[in-house]
């Protein structure tokens, strides 16, 4: 499935328009993914200077953001460039995750002069959701800090 969310920049042209009154809308996921698989999402994007050397996206758990998952587009690990100015970015699902709702957190664009730029959505692109279900028999529960005692050497 490809995942394609709408820019900011859309919805910024129209400010001049009367708001809405404010609605309590939750996002439905956009897709579902197996704990253990991967979701490929395809980024455009463009450097009329150097080039797109490298897209780097993070995903992560909304119920334990602690929980996250970074895939990586370069055209050294991929293969060459990409094609159409979309690139191909695997993101591999931890299959200890449990079932959850997860949300694509970041993107991150360098060009071949080490520039960069990291986008965010609510700022840069629409919220985009995905569900995780999680798998039967694995342990989902991180260990727990019990304590921590400081002393001298």
């Amino acid at each position: 499935a490809t995942l394609v969310g709408q820019p900011m920049s859309t919805m910024r042209s129209r400010q001049h328009d009367p708001l809405p009154t404010p609605e309590l809308t939750t996002s439905e996921p956009l897709l579902t993914v197996r704990a253990g698989e991967s979701l490929v999402l395809r980024i455009a994007a463009i450097d009329r200077q150097s080039g797109v050397a490298e897209v780097v996206v993070r995903c992560r758990s909304r119920e334990n953001p602690a929980l996250e998952s970074v895939g990586r587009w370069s055209p050294r690990v991929s293969g060459g460039p990409a094609d159409d100015r979309y690139f191909p970015v695997v993101v591999p699902i931890p299959r200890s995750s449990p079932s959850g709702t997860w949300e694509l957190h970041e993107v991150t664009l360098c060009d071949g002069e080490g520039n960069a730029r990291t986008s965010l959505p609510g700022r840069d692109f629409e919220e985009m959701l995905f569900r995780v279900e999680g798998r039967e028999g694995v342990d989902h529960t991180p260990p727990r800090l019990l304590g921590i005692k400081f002393g001298t050497a």
